[in-house]
Order: C-alpha cells, then structure tokens, then sequence
C-alpha cells in the first residue's frame, strides 16, 4: 500500500528563491496600485513609489557591504520590508498636500510640511527599527538564522526614513500640483 501525500516533488533552493523574487515584485505592484487607487493621482502616487525601489536597492548596497547573502530569509526580509518602507513616504506626501490645499506654494508646502512631520517620520522609524533589535540577542541557532533577517528589515527601514525625510519632499516640491 503506497500513501500519497501530494508532495512528491522537491523544490530546489534556486526555485525557491525565483518564487520569493516573484513574490516580491508582486508585492511592489501591488503596493504601488493601492497606493493609487486611494490618492487617485498619477504623481503622488510616483513619489512614494520610488521609496520601495530605492529603499531595497539601498538595503541590497547594505547587504553587499555587510558581506550577507542573498537567500531565502533575507529576501522574505524584503518582501516583508515593502509594506514598512511606502509608509513613511505616504505620511510626508499626505502631510505635504495638506499644506498645498492650503493655498501655499510647492517648495513652501514641501517646507513647511517636511518640518511638521519630519520628527514624526523619525520616531515612526526608530520605533519599526527598534522592534527588530532583540532579534539580534538571540542565542544559538535560531538567533545565527534570523540575524541576517532582521538587520535586512532594519536597514531597509532606516533607508526608507532617510528617503521620506529628503528625496519625498524634494519631489513634492517640484511635481505635486495644488489639487482643484
């Protein structure tokens, strides 16, 4: 009497990784279709849009220098690390049409708006970094296995506060147009 289980074929690491790259562009589709499906607006939906690629291509440079390698967890890191890395850009932009709505001018929204909100992008950040510090304390090898995990999700936070505090206003102030 053979059972069959159903999992009779076995994946190998190269397949495993093409599935978490395709799961990965998947998930910045699909943030940058949300992202426009509720701001309904073509270039505020590009400015926080260019937070994820330059965020993850920041957190692959921090890889690199880190001596870390691309595998299966540090990758499921970054699929995980879109959802945090658009939030911060979302935050300054909102902030930033809030004060264009008022009547100023681009560089003065972008201004002003970058410096009500630019301690909260900061905490918002710490706070997302801070959450995947003792990570880095545990022991054995559970703790080797998620290191390289964890520090992929922080760097690509960090990268991504430091992105919404600069390039986000930067491109607020010379593409965002004053809505009707």
């Amino acid at each position: 009497l053979k059972l069959e289980v159903g999992f009779d074929r076995s994946i190998t690491i190269r397949e495993s990784i093409t599935d978490v790259q395709f799961t990965l562009l998947i998930t910045v589709g699909l943030v940058i279709l949300v992202i426009f499906v509720f701001l309904r607006n073509a270039s505020a939906t590009i400015i926080p849009s260019l937070a994820v690629p330059l965020s993850l291509i920041g957190t692959f440079g921090a890889m690199y220098l880190l001596d870390y390698n691309v595998d299966t967890l540090t990758l499921m890191a970054m699929t995980l690390s879109v959802g945090f890395v658009v939030d911060d850009a979302i935050v300054m932009l909102e902030n930033i049409v809030r004060h264009l709505e008022m009547g100023k001018p681009r560089m003065q929204a972008a201004i002003d708006g970058a410096r009500e909100i630019g301690f909260t992008i900061l905490s918002m950040t710490v706070s997302l970094v801070s959450v995947f510090i003792p990570v880095l304390f545990l022991g054995g090898i559970v703790g080797r296995l998620l290191k390289e995990f964890s520090v992929t999700i922080a760097v690509a936070v960090l990268i991504s506060g430091l992105i919404s505090l600069t390039l986000t206003p930067m491109l607020c102030s010379r593409f965002l147009k004053a809505p009707h």
